[in-house]
Formats: structure tokens, C-alpha cells, sequence
């Protein structure tokens, strides 16, 4: 019999959920969820960018980030602004109360919590670990891009 519960694929994808779960829950302690944290993070390295720079650079679609700030707009962490070179074009900022949430509650949520996630790999093969999900992500960026 078939036991796709060993499929790598079927296990990076439950692992995934979990680890998605868990961060999840920590965010919306904040009032966000672990998406529309990507977003500010994002938003913070990258103070007026697109809302497609974005969607790339958080690997998912221009519709589900739209959708993201739409709801951060409405908490009013994010806002949208003309770009001065093109007024059709949006550029996406931070407010100060949503740069506050994000350097006071937000970015040590991560840092605790990407931390927690490498105290799981043993010290040993943590430098392993980190290059086979490196070489996963390089090839299959190849294959999708």
C-alpha cells in the first residue's frame, strides 16, 4: 500500500501548516495575522514599495496582498499613497502606529519565534539543514519561476 504520509512533499506541507499555526498564533496576540506580519516587515525594509514588489518578495499573489492591505489599512498600520512620479501608481508606507507595532511587538514575536524553530535542529546539523532548505529553494525556484 501507498503511504503518501511519507511523501516529502506531503510532509514539508503538514509541517508548513503547523509552523504557520503556531507563528499564526503569536501574531494575532498583536492583533495581526502571520501574513499581514510579512507584510509589514516587508513594508519596513522597503518604505514605499509596490504592492507587486511585495507579492514577490512574500511569495504570494498581487490579489491576496491587495486583500492584506486593505484589512492593515483599515487598522490603520498601513496607507496607501500617489507616487509622485506616477499618480496612477500606489505606494505602500507604514504609519507610525503601525511601525510602533512592528518594532515593539512584531519583530520580537519573529526573532523569539524563528529562534524557538532553530532550537528544534540539533546545533550539529543546523548548518545542514540550512543548506538543504537553501538547495530545495534554489531548485525550485528554477522549475516555478
Amino acid at each position: 500500500m501507498l503511504d503518501f504520509t511519507n511523501f516529502w512533499c506531503f510532509r514539508l506541507n503538514a509541517l508548513s501548516r503547523r509552523i504557520s499555526r503556531l507563528y499564526n498564533a503569536r501574531c494575532l496576540e498583536h492583533g495581526v495575522t502571520a501574513a499581514q506580519s510579512f507584510v509589514i516587515f516587508d513594508v519596513m525594509d522597503h518604505e514605499g514599495t509596490s504592492v507587486k514588489d511585495i507579492a514577490n518578495r512574500i511569495q504570494l499573489d498581487s490579489p491576496a496582498v491587495t486583500g492584506l492591505i486593505d484589512r492593515l489599512v483599515k487598522e490603520d498600520l498601513i496607507e496607501r499613497k500617489e507616487d509622485p512620479e506616477d499618480r496612477r501608481s500606489l505606494k505602500i508606507h507604514l504609519t507610525p502606529k503601525g511601525r510602533e507595532l512592528a518594532k515593539n511587538k512584531l519583530v520580537p514575536v519573529a526573532l523569539e519565534f524563528d529562534q524557538y524553530m532553530r532550537s528544534i535542529v540539533d546545533t550539529k546539523i543546523a548548518g545542514i539543514f540550512q543548506h538543504a532548505l537553501d538547495l530545495i529553494d534554489e531548485q525550485l525556484r528554477k522549475t516555478v519561476d
